[in-house]
């Protein structure tokens, strides 16, 4: 399984969050750095890919409800696709703990 962690720390701005998001896991050029191509991006990861996000909170603090709906997709994208999981530092997820 792919593991690729996520610092809410460098998600300072909209712009910033799609670029590190979109750098973490390899999307392609045309990526559109939105909310909707998030979410078209995730659905084409084609192996089992786990997203850690250490301090999430963060991403909130810098972002407000558009950080909140950032988070919110990952999370749908996860659930509605086989291979993806996300965990963050807020649900207790072990290897969160353990990195920074």
């Amino acid at each position: 399984m792919k593991t690729v962690i996520i610092d809410g720390r460098d998600l300072t701005s909209r712009e910033r969050a799609h670029a590190h998001i979109a750098e973490k896991l390899s999307f392609p050029d045309h990526y559109g750095g939105n909310l909707d191509a998030l979410h078209d991006c995730l659905a084409e990861i084609g192996e089992p890919t786990q997203i850690i996000i250490n301090h999430a909170d963060e991403i909130v603090a810098a972002l407000g409800t558009y950080g909140t709906a950032l988070l919110r997709v990952l999370e749908i994208s996860a659930r509605e696709t086989g291979m993806l999981t996300v965990c963050t530092d807020s649900c207790g997820c072990p290897d969160t703990q353990s990195r920074d």
